[in-house]
């Protein structure tokens, strides 16, 4: 595969860009036309939904068929719909946008899109959303669903995407529906093993219905208790336990924080990445899957000072899988070590995974910057250091996934605000140029080279996030408002 070098990068970003450097105006473009276009006018039912496919040739929201990228299951997308744990990232960029141009309908538009999604989209037995790895509102059903309309299915699952979900922004818009959504996170943990917090990563969205925890191939269901939902759910408990002060909720983010410290190896402090998972990826530990519920585990403290104990253990955890997966040598990190430190193989973490559902070593520096931002550790600044490091030497494919190029693009800008090293403001600034020449097309910014759709699944919005982030870094605003809140 043909790579871009960046040097080559620094000479073509100064001659093709010189023109339209404003990064400011392909994010209200970009978010001008997902308001304009995106929105359900289709079906028999209109609402304030968000679309999370457009067909950027004519501006449309695709009824069906649209392929996949590259790692993404076709039924797991919001094709002909909107799906609003993709948008967690739109969130925040219209807010920040309303707040720094002033222009109050970016944040009317999320928050009308909020009172719809939690109308047309939260299961009045369950409580549960229709959202997250499974499930999204389609427009033209007018329902919720899976699948497309050429090719529904019907096992109708809740499950949690790795993205902190947007409890504060919900609560403020209808605080009864978000309790009871947290409440129903619990139809996730079966009775009567409910006392040791183990857990199904599915739950049957639309009626209550306890499947078995264990993630073997042989149960239909297939449980896997994964490591990162045990820290969503432990953030979800300790943020509703936060805002009621009611013990049932403290007792579960409890229960949900303990899990995976109890099934760690006291000597080493690692643990698996997914309990009763016969599978390589599941059964040893890995820096990808502790840093999540690391940084679960830290934002769940930060919900409430008698969480804080959560804190202790995220940095123990953090630090411990970090210094076992080191590879000094190679400067780069092994992807799986066993229980007492030993890698497993010499695999080791990609420094840019550029499909989807894969893990890359810029999640981590993600973390690690953010571990840094909460504590001032200095061993969090020297983590950060390795991933820049590894990044700054790696040249950038030809071929990528914009999820890939939004994860670079912001551990960029998280780095350079920590290091002060102006290489990493230079390395943004080639990011953006890539998105530009890449993934721009005139509307809105796609998925990837060549193609035509924009899917928000792909964390498109995360770019564009990222690019109006650069712009408040170039016009010495890093610090302004809702951009400073790094987290993911």
């Amino acid at each position: 595969m043909r790579h871009i070098t960046l040097s080559l990068l620094l000479l073509s970003s100064t001659i093709a860009f010189s023109q339209d450097t404003d990064y400011l105006h392909y994010v209200k473009t970009h978010c001008d036309n997902l308001i304009e276009h995106g929105r359900d006018n289709y079906g028999s039912v209109s609402n304030n939904l968000i679309a999370s496919v457009i067909d950027t040739r004519d501006m449309s929201v695709p009824k069906a068929n649209v392929p996949p990228t590259e790692g993404t299951r076709a039924h797991d997308r919001a094709v002909g719909g909107s799906n609003f744990y993709h948008d967690v990232e739109t969130i925040k960029l219209f807010l920040a946008l309303s707040e720094l141009t002033g222009e109050g309908q970016y944040q009317t538009v999320v928050e009308s899109y909020a009172r719809d999604f939690l109308k047309y989209c939260q299961n009045p037995a369950t409580g549960l959303l229709a959202w997250g790895e499974h499930l999204y509102y389609n427009f033209y059903a007018d329902s919720v669903m899976v699948g497309d309309l050429e090719n529904p299915r019907d096992d109708i699952y809740h499950e949690f995407l790795a993205e902190t979900p947007p409890w504060e922004f919900l609560w403020d818009i209808d605080t009864a529906a978000v309790r009871k959504a947290i409440s129903g996170v619990r139809y996730h943990f079966r009775s009567p093993t409910t006392q040791t917090f183990l857990f199904n990563r599915h739950a049957r969205w639309q009626k209550v219905d306890k499947h078995d925890y264990r993630g073997l191939a042989q149960y239909q269901d297939g449980g896997q208790p994964w490591i990162k939902h045990s820290g969503l759910q432990c953030y979800s408990f300790s943020f509703l336990y936060s805002k009621t002060e009611k013990s049932l909720w403290k007792k579960w983010a409890e229960g949900a924080g303990s899990l995976y410290w109890k099934y760690r190896n006291p000597e080493t402090n690692l643990t698996v990445s997914c309990i009763d998972d016969p599978r390589d990826v599941a059964r040893y530990a890995s820096l990808s899957q502790t840093s999540l519920l690391c940084y679960y585990w830290l934002k769940s403290a930060q919900q409430h000072p008698e969480f804080n104990y959560l804190r202790e253990r995220a940095e123990v955890m953090l630090k411990s899988v970090e210094k076992y997966s080191w590879n000094s040598e190679e400067s780069s990190y092994y992807s799986l070590l066993h229980l007492n430190g030993k890698a497993l193989n010499e695999d080791l973490i990609p420094v840019i995974f550029t499909g989807y559902g894969g893990s890359d070593v810029i999640q981590f520096g993600r973390v690690a910057a953010y571990f840094y931002l909460v504590t001032q550790d200095p061993a969090y600044k020297e983590m950060v250091n390795k991933v820049a490091d590894m990044l700054l030497k790696t040249d950038w494919p030809d071929d990528f996934v914009v999820n890939s190029l939004a994860s670079a693009l912001q551990f960029s800008l998280d780095a350079h605000e920590i290091l002060e090293d102006d290489r990493l403001l230079q390395s943004a600034q080639n990011y953006a140029s890539i998105a530009i020449e890449k993934l721009w097309s005139g509307h809105l910014f796609i998925r990837q080279p060549n193609d035509t759709y924009y899917e928000a699944k792909l964390e498109t919005n995360n770019l564009v996030a990222g690019l109006l982030r650069l712009h408040l870094t170039e016009s010495n605003q890093a610090n302004h408002g809702s951009l400073t809140e790094w987290s993911f």
